[in-house]
């Protein structure tokens, strides 16, 4: 039996380059998150999925809740943003 060598010519399939820039997408949010400082985001996981950003987890306060939201609005490529980050120890 031959072996040949893998080769993909052309584009890469759709999947794969909306998979990367979804993840390239959740990195910038995240970063920008950890390196804000006016919030501590340690606890909140960004998700992306064509442009949608979802932030999920616990923040100290309400205000923190809001400014998450902004921070994510201002990455480009970010179109909306669904904010389910709660309040630490407070009861949902």
């Amino acid at each position: 039996m031959v072996q040949k060598d893998r080769r993909f010519f052309g584009d890469p399939p759709e999947f794969l380059s909306q998979c990367s820039a979804s993840a390239q997408l959740e990195a910038e949010v995240a970063s920008a998150l950890a390196n804000d400082g006016t919030v501590d985001a340690s606890d909140v996981v960004v998700t992306a999925d064509h442009g949608g950003v979802t932030l999920a987890g616990t923040v100290a306060s309400t205000q923190e809740i809001a400014r998450c939201s902004q921070i994510a609005l201002e990455i480009a490529g970010v179109r909306h943003v669904r904010n389910i980050i709660g309040v630490w120890g407070s009861k949902i």
